[in-house]
């Protein structure tokens, strides 16, 4: 996941630097799937209830209104702050926090190195939440794709469907925390958690994990 990634990363520098001057994206409203925003050192702020097409930045923050339709969203360096009902395609990040308002529509996924992720109540994520460091943490979301990770604790919160698997992977090098992965009420996961490293775990009694607990390492504490 990691190699990909920065792969990708190397690839959206190259292109900014080719194409795109270091200049701050300040728009109140834009109608237009096909417009997109490319920067390499600024900042990106779209109004409420734009329709863009991608958005992307080296070094600064990206800012979208409420009830926005985004084409897809790629930051380096710095913030992803989202409003109520925004619809995107996909969101990349590699060092920056992820925030949501309510009701966020992802259709290809969230991947991020180093933030957290914080999505508000009702957010509905297709193509799964893929992160090595940071808090991963939603309230009565529906995440389709399963959740993997290396280092990030993950709350659940209460009433969240999470359609794939919950996975934990062996990090390289030697261990600097351990994460706490809580399942919470009326949640329930629609596949297995497998466990590659020392986690803590705790399962509320009202939450249903379909699949099995698969664990490489014995646990740290595990809780129900």
């Amino acid at each position: 996941m990691n190699q990909r990634m920065m792969g990708r990363w190397v690839g959206l520098c190259a292109l900014v630097l080719a194409t795109s001057a270091c200049a701050g994206v300040d728009v109140d409203r834009v109608n237009d799937p096909s417009a997109d925003f490319e920067l390499i050192n600024g900042a990106i702020r779209i109004g409420p209830n734009s329709q863009v097409g991608s958005l992307e930045t080296v070094n600064g923050s990206i800012a979208v209104g409420d009830r926005c339709q985004v084409k897809g969203i790629e930051v380096v360096n710095g913030a992803i702050t989202l409003g109520d009902h925004v619809e995107v395609g996909d969101i990349e990040s590699v060092n920056g926090g992820i925030t949501a308002g309510p009701a966020l529509r992802v259709d290809a996924g969230i991947e991020s190195v180093n933030g957290d992720i914080q999505l508000g109540p009702g957010a509905r994520v297709r193509g799964g939440i893929e992160t090595v460091n940071g808090q991963i943490s939603f309230e009565n979301a529906r995440v389709e794709g399963g959740i993997e990770t290396v280092n990030s604790s993950i709350d659940t919160g209460a009433n969240s469907v999470i359609v794939g698997d919950i996975v934990y992977e062996r990090p390289e090098g030697q261990l600097r925390n351990v994460p706490r992965l809580v399942i919470g009420p009326g949640t329930r996961v629609e596949g297995d958690v497998r466990l590659d490293r020392e986690v803590a775990v705790s399962i509320h009694e009202t939450a249903r994990v379909t699949g099995r607990i698969k664990r490489s390492h014995q646990l740290g504490k595990m809780r129900f």
